[in-house]
């Protein structure tokens, strides 16, 4: 009887214990399940991912970079992130003048109306899953006397990167556009570290995009000096041929004359795929991803010639693993026609591939 009963009481604990195990077993597989389901999983990008997430871009030009919106016949509307999306494009670069609404003196603090409506188109494109570089656009002093004018950079920046700090990492930041003039390579490889270093306070793994010298010349990336920081990627801008992309420009002294094809001969093909290889050659031997942020022709150009010069620039950077950002939306580069809310084709689909 004793043996019976021990071994009914042994057969008790065998089977509670089975159950017990069974019923862990079931939690721990639905916990997997839930984080699964329900939970945001972090997987750690570099900088070559958010590179990717660039991808096919356009700026938004001749708007928040003038003097005052509307000042170049340019106001951003919101639905123009939804037309982008849907034509196709990754992301869209809006060059800011942050410049000429600070205040005078130090801290040098920017006008709360202009900043909020940054915010709005920030968050406008955002909205539309497009991925938002801001930069610092026309800060004219600063080419002229980087010296008196560079603690005002790192102001306006110390109060963008507090701003925006808790937003998603597909807003990325630009330091500056096309360093050049006074600011030169020296200059700009004292200063872009300085502004780097107040944006790390407060977004410390944010991507940063850091321009090349010399109007962010391709023939200038050797001059840049780079920091250690993993979070970096590297910008240039390409509109050469000068004479055929800014023909009849009228911001350009002298005036370019018009009429110059561009006629994609074999050579004109290598040149631009040279001078593509000589910027991937040193961002391969330095590790940090590439952004074209700039290229584009002037509509004085003919449309031929255009899109041609503009499908090439495109495959090119493809090729080089670039991604890019055509320069721009709806002004005198444009492909879109916002008096007719029409794509101009085929220039548009030269820029996004289809």
């Amino acid at each position: 009887m004793r043996f019976r009963k021990n071994f009914a009481v042994l057969m008790l604990i065998v089977l509670i214990s089975t159950l017990f195990l069974s019923t862990q077993c079931k939690g721990n597989i639905k916990n997997v399940e839930s984080k699964k389901e329900g939970e945001t999983v972090h997987v750690s990008k570099s900088a070559f991912d958010y590179n990717k997430m660039i991808g096919r871009g356009i700026n938004m030009g001749n708007a928040l970079e003038a003097p005052f919106e509307g000042a170049w016949g340019v106001t951003i509307e919101d639905e123009y992130f939804k037309l982008i999306k849907e034509r196709g494009f990754d992301s869209v670069r809006i060059p800011v003048r942050w410049s000429a609404h600070v205040s005078e003196e130090p801290p040098y603090k920017i006008n709360e109306d202009f900043l909020n409506r940054v915010k709005h188109v920030v968050d406008e494109a955002l909205k539309n899953n497009l991925t938002v570089i801001i930069n610092t656009h026309h800060f004219e002093e600063l080419y002229a006397d980087p010296d008196k004018n560079g603690p005002i950079l790192i102001e306006i920046w110390r109060q963008v990167a507090e701003f925006f700090k808790d937003y998603p990492d597909n807003l990325f930041f630009e330091i500056y556009n096309e360093p050049a003039q006074n600011l030169t390579a020296e200059k700009w490889n004292e200063l872009y570290p300085k502004v780097l270093e107040v944006i790390r306070k407060t977004n410390p793994t944010r991507i940063v995009i850091i321009d090349v010298p010399n109007w962010a010349h391709y023939s200038a990336i050797r001059s840049l000096k780079l920091v250690d920081d993993k979070n970096i990627i590297v910008s240039f801008h390409y509109y050469e041929p000068f004479n055929f992309t800014h023909q009849g420009a009228e911001w350009v002294t002298p005036r370019l004359p018009v009429g110059v094809e561009w006629k994609g001969e074999e050579w004109e093909v290598n040149t631009i795929r040279n001078h593509f290889k000589y910027v991937s050659d040193w961002a391969k031997k330095n590790n940090v991803p590439v952004f074209l942020g700039e290229f584009g022709a002037y509509s004085k150009a003919d449309m031929n010639s255009r899109v041609r010069w503009t499908e090439t620039v495109r495959k090119i950077a493809e090729e080089f693993g670039f991604s890019y950002a055509y320069w721009e939306f709806c002004a005198g580069f444009g492909i879109y026609d916002r008096w007719s809310q029409k794509w101009i084709e085929p220039l548009a689909t030269s820029v996004v591939g289809r």
